[in-house]
C-alpha cells in the first residue's frame, strides 16, 4: 500500500523564491511556524495534556464543525507510531488548521499547512528525552525506525524522507514544549508582585535581582535581601572558555530557532562589548606603566599602578597561562565559524549565561560582556566576586585601560583553584580563592564540569548548523539545569560536612597559636613577597655588589646637590625662595629613599664597606645562591608545563584512532620528561647543601639563610603552599631578624591552617545562608502557585491543571531538599513551614519513594 507520496505539483512557483531556489519557501516555511502555528498551537497543548493526564491516557479527537464556509483541502498523511504506520485523511481550512486536529489525536505534523508526515507525540517525547542524555543522532535514530517498521512489513515509498520531516517534527515539537512551559511560568509569575510587593524588577534601579537570575539560581538569589549585606560578596560566579564545543564551516548560516528561554548573550552585545575593546585599546591607557631604571630605585619600582602584583610577575603568569594569550590560536578560523563555548556558572554550578566564540583565541571581550551582564541584571548594591583562570590579567586590563570602570567597586577577581598552578607565587598571594578572604571554598571549577556534562554532543555539534547548535546546547543546559535543581539539597549537605569535617581540623591545628600573630605574620609575607622581583644575570653576586657600589655613589651625589641648593637659597637673594624650597624637599625625600635601599641591599650582601663589597663581588655563597635561583625556576616551568600537558591528558574526551595516538605519544612524553625534571632538583638539593656548608663555615654573608631543598614525595602536584613556590633564602632583601613568616616552621604551618579555617569560617556562613534562601524561595514559588489558582480568568480551568503540576513538582523538591538541610543550621531564624502542608508532603513523599 503507498502509505507516503509527493506534495501536488500543481502550484510550483510557491516553492521558489525571485531567484529560482527553494530558500524562499524554507523561509516562508520558517516564518509561518515560528509567526502562525507555533503561538496557535500552545494552548490546544496544554488542553492536550490536561485532558491526556500528561499522555498516560489515550487522547480522543474532537471534530470541530467549519465555521469559515470554506471547501477546504484534502490531505494524506502518513503517522507514524512506536509501533505502526497509519495513513489518514483529513480536510484542512483556515478556522480548522491540519496542525490542531493533529495534535488533537496525539500527533504532531512536520509541515505547518500541509503536512505529509506526522509523528506521534509519545514518540517525539521518547526522543527528545533520548537526545538530551545521548548524543544526538538524528539519522541513526530514522534508520532504526524505519528497520523496525519495516520488519512488520510497514515502509515508507521514498528514500530518506523520515529523516527529514521526522527532524522537522522533532524541531518544532521542542519549541512547542519549551514555548508552553514558558507559558505558564509567565502566568505564575504574573502574580509575584502581589506575593512579594517589594519587587520591582521593571525600573532600572533594581531593588532585587531579576526575574531571569532567581530562576537561574534559587541559593544565591532567593530569600530575604538584607541577610545578604553581611557577606562580602553577595555572589560568587565563575568563568572560562572551551574550544572542543566548536563548529565547521558550511554554506550560509541554517534559519533562526531560539529557544524561547536561551542562555546565550546576544551576539550583537558580543560584536558591541568587542568593538568598544577594540576602540579603547587604540587610545593611551588610563594607567602608564612606570619605566624602571637600574639606578632609580624608589619602593614602588616595577609595580603596575592600580594593581597589588608587581608587573613582571604579571608578565610571567601572562607567558605561562596558554588562556592569557589572546593570538594563540585554539581552534581555527579557517576551517571553523564557532571556535568555542565561553561559559559563566554560579557557585552551585548551575549555568548564567553563555557566549558563542567566533575568534581563534580566548579574548577578553567575552568575559567583560558576561561581567557586565550580570552586573546589568543585579541592584547597585550588590558585589560579586568571580573566579577566572587569568584573573590577574583580566584585572590588570580593567585597571589599565578602564574597561568596566563603573563597576569595578563591586567585583572582587580571584583565580579558579584547579589552574592556580599556572600562576607566579606573588600573584597566588594575591589571587588566590584560599588566601583571598571572602570566596569560602568556591574552587571555581564549575565550568571545567559543564564541559564534561556536554561532551557527549560535541561530534554531532561540529557539523551542525549555526541556529541548530544553540538551540541543542540551550536544550542541553536546561536539562542540566533541573538535574541541577533536584540535588540542591543533596550539594547543600555535602558542602556543609566537608567543612565542618576541615574546620574541626583546622580548629585543632590552631590550638596554642595566636592568631593576632599568625595574621600579623601573613601581612607581612605579603608585602615581602609581593615586592617587584630582583634581576636576574649570570654574575648576580657581582652586580648585587656593583648595584650596591652604584647605589653608595647616588647617596654622595644627592647629598652635594642638597648641599648646593641650600647654599643657593641662603646666598640668594633674587632667585624664588618657594621653588627653590621645593626642589630641596624633593631632593630630600629621594635621598631618603636611595638611603633605605641602600642599607636594605648592604644587610642583604653582609657588607658595608667598600673593601667587603669588593670582596663580595666573587662570593660563592652569591654564586651559588643565584645558581640555585636559576635551577629552581627552571623546575617550576618544566613542572608547570607538565600539568599543562597532563590536563590536555586527562581532557582527551573523544578516542578516535589518532587521539588514541596522540594520547599514547602524550603519556609516553610525560614519562621521558620526568627524569630530566628530577635531575634538576636532584642538582638543586646539592646546591642546597653547598649553601648550607658555606653558612655552617661562615664564609657566608652575615644573615644569609640556606634555601630548604625540595622533595621529590608531591613534586608534581603543584598544590598551593607547596614549597616548590617559596623562594626562602634565594631572595635578596632579608633584612634585620629573620620573619616568623619565613624562618618559624610553626608560624609558616600556622599561616597555612589559619588560612584554611578563615575560608572554612566564610564557607559555613554562606552555607547557612544559602539553606535559608532555599526555603524562602520554595515559600515564595509554593505562594505564587497558589495565588495564580485563584485569580480566575478565561484559561483558569486549563491553566490550574499545570498549576497543580507545578505544585506537585515543589512538593517534591521539599521532600527533596528538606531531609538533606536539617542538619545545616540556619543563619537567621525561619519558620517550620517550607508552604506545602503536611499531607501533600506526605503524599509526595509517599510518590518519591
Amino acid at each position: 500500500m503507498n502509505l507516503y507520496r509527493h506534495r501536488p505539483s500543481s502550484s510550483p512557483r510557491q516553492w521558489f523564491d525571485a531567484s529560482g531556489t527553494w530558500q524562499g519557501k524554507k523561509q516562508r516555511q520558517w516564518a509561518r511556524w515560528s509567526d502562525d502555528v507555533l503561538p496557535s498551537l500552545v494552548r490546544p497543548y496544554l488542553k492536550l495534556l490536561k485532558n491526556t493526564s500528561s499522555f498516560r491516557n489515550p487522547p480522543t479527537p474532537v471534530s470541530q464543525p467549519c465555521t469559515c464556509g470554506q471547501s477546504g483541502r484534502k490531505l494524506d498523511i502518513v503517522c507514524v507510531h512506536m509501533e505502526s504506520l497509519e495513513s489518514i485523511t483529513l480536510r484542512s481550512c483556515e478556522c480548522n488548521p491540519a496542525a490542531n486536529q493533529l495534535l488533537s489525536r496525539g500527533l504532531f505534523p512536520c509541515a505547518p499547512i500541509a503536512p505529509t508526515l506526522a509523528v506521534s507525540i509519545s514518540m517525539l517525547e521518547f526522543v527528545r528525552e533520548c537526545f538530551l542524555r545521548l548524543s544526538p543522532n538524528m539519522t541513526g535514530w530514522c534508520d532504526s525506525v524505519e528497520s523496525f517498521l519495516a520488519s512488520r512489513s510497514y515502509k515508507l515509498k521514498t528514500r530518506d524522507t523520515l529523516r527529514k520531516r521526522f527532524s522537522n517534527a522533532l524541531h518544532w515539537y521542542c519549541m512547542l514544549v519549551y514555548t508552553s512551559r514558558v507559558f505558564v511560568q509567565q502566568c505564575i509569575n504574573d502574580v509575584r508582585d502581589e506575593v512579594r510587593p517589594t519587587s520591582d524588577t521593571s525600573s532600572n534601579d533594581l531593588t532585587r535581582p531579576t526575574e531571569y537570575l532567581q530562576r537561574q539560581c534559587p541559593l544565591c538569589f532567593g530569600g530575604v535581601e538584607s541577610h545578604r549585606e553581611n557577606f562580602k560578596f553577595n555572589c560568587i560566579t565563575c568563568e572560562d572558555a572551551c574550544f572542543t564545543q566548536k563548529r565547521q564551516k558550511k554554506g550560509d548560516r541554517d534559519l533562526p530557532r531560539h529557544h524561547p528561554a536561551t542562555v546565550f548573550v546576544p551576539p550583537q552585545d558580543v560584536n558591541a562589548m568587542e568593538h568598544q575593546v577594540n576602540e579603547i585599546r587604540q587610545r593611551p591607557p588610563l594607567q602608564r606603566r612606570p619605566r624602571v631604571h637600574v639606578e632609580d630605585v624608589p619602593d614602588e619600582e616595577g609595580m603596575e599602578p592600580g594593581m597589588r602584583v608587581p608587573s613582571a610577575v604579571l608578565d610571567e603568569c601572562g607567558d605561562s597561562f596558554k588562556a592569557a594569550d589572546e593570538k594563540r590560536e585554539k581552534a581555527s578560523t579557517q576551517f571553523f565559524s564557532d571556535t568555542g563555548l565561553m561559559a559563566m556558572l554560579w557557585r552551585h554550578d548551575r549555568v548564567l549565561w553563555l557566549v558563542n566564540m567566533t575568534s581563534a583565541g580566548e579574548r577578553q571581550h567575552y568575559s567583560l560582556v558576561l561581567i557586565q551582564r550580570l552586573v546589568n541584571n543585579l541592584p547597585s548594591n550588590m558585589t560579586v566576586g568571580n573566579l577566572y583562570d587569568i584573573a590577574c590579567q583580566l584585572h590588570c586590563s580593567c585597571t589599565k585601560w578602564g574597561f568596566l570602570n563603573e563597576y569595578m567597586d563591586r567585583i572582587t577577581f580571584a583565580m579558579a583553584v584547579f589552574h592556580a598552578y599556572a600562576h607566579n607565587w606573588a600573584c597566588q598571594l594575591i589571587y588566590h580563592p584560599r588566601k583571598c578572604p571572602g570566596f569560602g571554598l568556591s574552587d571555581g571549577e564549575g565550568c571545567e564540569r559543564l564541559w564534561s556534562d556536554l561532551k557527549p554532543i560535541i561530534p554531532s555539534m561540529r557539523v551542525s548548523g549555526y541556529h541548530q547548535r544553540l538551540f541543542v546546547i540551550d536544550c542541553q543546559v536546561k536539562h542540566l539545569q533541573d538535574k541541577s535543581l533536584l540535588r540542591l539539597g543533596q550539594w547543600l549537605l555535602r558542602r556543609w560536612n566537608s567543612c565542618q569535617a576541615r574546620m574541626r581540623a583546622a580548629s585543632n591545628a590552631l590550638a596554642g597559636l595566636d592568631i593576632k600573630e599568625l595574621r600579623e605574620e601573613w601581612n607581612a609575607q605579603v608585602r615581602a613577597q609581593t615586592k617587584p622581583p630582583p634581576r636576574r644575570a649570570q654574575n648576580k653576586g657581582k652586580e648585587a655588589a656593583e648595584h650596591v657600589l652604584a647605589l653608595t655613589r647616588l647617596v654622595d651625589t644627592q647629598e652635594s646637590i642638597i648641599e648646593s641648593l641650600e647654599n643657593e637659597l641662603l646666598n640668594a637673594y633674587d632667585v624664588d625662595a618657594f621653588t627653590l624650597g621645593h626642589k630641596l624637599d624633593e631632593a630630600q625625600t629621594k635621598l631618603r629613599k636611595f638611603k633605605d635601599t641602600l642599607k636594605r641591599k648592604q644587610d642583604a650582601l653582609g657588607g658595608h664597606d667598600l673593601a667587603q663589597l669588593q670582596c663580595i663581588k666573587g662570593s660563592a655563597f652569591l654564586r651559588l645562591r643565584m645558581n640555585a635561583h636559576a635551577l629552581k625556576t627552571c623546575i617550576r616551568d618544566r613542572l608547570r608545563q607538565r600539568k599543562f600537558e597532563l590536563e590536555k591528558l586527562e581532557r582527551s574526551y573523544r578516542r578516535t584512532i589518532n587521539e588514541k595516538k596522540l594520547h599514547s605519544h602524550t603519556e609516553s612524553s610525560l614519562r621521558r620528561r620526568e627524569p630530566a625534571i628530577l635531575n634538576l632538583v636532584r642538582n638543586y638539593n646539592s646546591l642546597c647543601i653547598q649553601m648550607t656548608a658555606l653558612i655552617r663555615r661562615k664564609k657566608a654573608p652575615r644573615g644569609a639563610i640556606a634555601p630548604c631543598p625540595i622533595e621529590r614525595k608531591g613534586l608534581f602536584s603543584l598544590d598551593v603552599d607547596d614549597e616548590i613556590w617559596q623562594d626562602i633564602g634565594l631572595d635578596d632583601d632579608v633584612q634585620g631578624p629573620i620573619p616568623g613568616w619565613l624562618g618559624d616552621e610553626t608560624i609558616r604551618d600556622g599561616i597555612k591552617v589559619w588560612h584554611e579555617l578563615e575560608r572554612c569560617r566564610e564557607e559555613e556562613k554562606r552555607l547557612m545562608r544559602e539553606r535559608c534562601a532555599m526555603q524562602e524561595w520554595l515559600q515564595e514559588e509554593w505562594a505564587c502557585v497558589e495565588r495564580a489558582m485563584v485569580l480566575g480568568g478565561d484559561d483558569q480551568d486549563l491553566l490550574n491543571y499545570h498549576f497543580d503540576l507545578r505544585a506537585k513538582f515543589l512538593c517534591r523538591l521539599c521532600v527533596l531538599w528538606r531531609p538533606k538541610v536539617q542538619p545545616i543550621t540556619c543563619l537567621y531564624p525561619m519558620p517550620w513551614s517550607w508552604g506545602p502542608s503536611d499531607d501533600q508532603l506526605h503524599e509526595a513523599f509517599l510518590e518519591e519513594r
